[in-house]
């Protein structure tokens, strides 16, 4: 992709880009609304991979409507009631550590989740990004002071 072509995607959306960087930084606690760079991250990489990602700034009100879980019925969906949603999902055995890490400690940083694990802080990055995707975590707060959630 070329300069022009790189040009022209952030012209036609610049509003998302905006509004994405918003979302990158803003938490409302009270109102269960938490920072996220998954927009920023889909427009960089229409960005600067050429990804087909469908950019829309509805996907990212912090309303409400859009950021509730929705109910479903487990009856309905052949869901096993009775098991973990997280069971359900497949983890690697990694992850499954780090989960049961999180459990322990949800204020567990990277770098401390790597050495107990024996690996790299970005091993244990991309296992954290696998899980966020999974919907199985999802960071509260800062870097810094913040801390993990293991979704139920």
């Amino acid at each position: 992709m070329g300069f022009e072509a790189n040009n022209d995607m952030f012209a036609e959306h610049s509003w998302y880009f905006r509004n994405a960087l918003v979302r990158a930084n803003y938490s409302n606690i009270k109102k269960r609304i938490y920072e996220t760079t998954d927009f920023l991250e889909l427009f960089l990489q229409n960005l600067l991979f050429d990804g087909k990602n469908e950019l829309h700034n509805r996907e990212m009100h912090v309303s409400g409507m859009f950021m509730q879980k929705q109910y479903i019925d487990p009856i309905k969906q052949d869901i096993d009631p009775i098991n973990d949603p997280i069971n359900i999902v497949e983890l690697s055995e990694r992850e499954k550590k780090i989960l049961e890490l999180l459990r322990q400690n949800p204020t567990l940083t990277r770098a401390k989740m790597a050495g107990i694990l024996g690996c790299s802080d970005a091993t244990v990055k991309r296992a954290l990004g696998s899980m966020v995707q999974k919907n199985v975590i999802r960071r509260i707060g800062s870097n810094k002071k913040g801390e993990w959630v293991i979704n139920s």
